[in-house]
């Protein structure tokens, strides 16, 4: 691709990843800067645009053939960038831009002629019913598949149940434990008005003394 624009001709030789834009090339070149330079490389990184110069010296820091190490130690890894080399004059212009220009004059192409679909000729087959080749287990259809338990986890969940039919006991005696005992209560029948259930033992006494003076009579 040649680019011809107010800052010189070039020849886009690499366009890496679609590196190049005319509009950002012109905003960044400096006429002081990159005039004397015969390559101008561009590389992109964060949406950013740098520039760097480049010459046929191989004995000098910007030579052309060190690109790749360029690439590789001075700019973002896997950039986009592109290659542009300066075209001296007219002639230099017009000879690359001629390489790109593909003479049509001896090239013919054969239009495509699409052949009507006619409806009436086409016709339909009918094959006799056959047995379907596919069977059905209905027993399986969105069957569950019960998943297999290991001995280690099995065992964890007797150990897991003894606990708590354990924990359960427990509870259950200590709710006998937590209840009131009931007392023995003695019921007292007395026809005497003088009788008092809190002096017992004296009552006692004198009924024995007046049975015993019956007795003896």
């Amino acid at each position: 691709m040649v680019v011809k624009n107010d800052k010189g001709m070039f020849f886009l030789e690499k366009n890496y990843r679609d590196a190049w834009n005319e509009t950002s090339f012109i905003d960044k070149y400096i006429e002081e800067c990159y005039d004397k330079y015969p390559y101008l490389v561009g590389d992109i990184s964060s949406g950013i645009l740098r520039l760097k110069g480049f010459n046929n010296d191989s004995k000098s820091q910007d030579y052309i053939g060190n690109l790749d190490e360029y690439l590789e130690t001075s700019c973002a890894i896997g950039c986009a960038y592109y290659v542009l080399k300066r075209l001296k004059n007219e002639d230099e212009y017009n000879k690359y831009y001629n390489k790109e220009t593909i003479s049509t004059s001896n090239i013919h192409i054969t239009p495509i002629q699409k052949i009507a679909f006619d409806k009436d000729s086409l016709v339909l087959e009918s094959n006799p019913k056959k047995k379907s080749n596919i069977i059905l287990d209905l027993e399986r259809v969105n069957k569950i598949k019960t998943p297999t338990v290991s001995s280690d986890v099995l065992d964890f969940i007797k150990e897991d149940k003894i606990l708590v039919s354990n924990q359960n006991n427990y509870r259950k005696n200590d709710l006998k434990t937590d209840q009131p005992k009931e007392e023995n209560v003695t019921t007292y029948v007395s026809g005497s008005a003088d009788f008092d259930p809190s002096k017992k033992k004296d009552f006692n006494k004198n009924n024995n003394k007046n049975k015993n003076k019956n007795h003896n009579k």
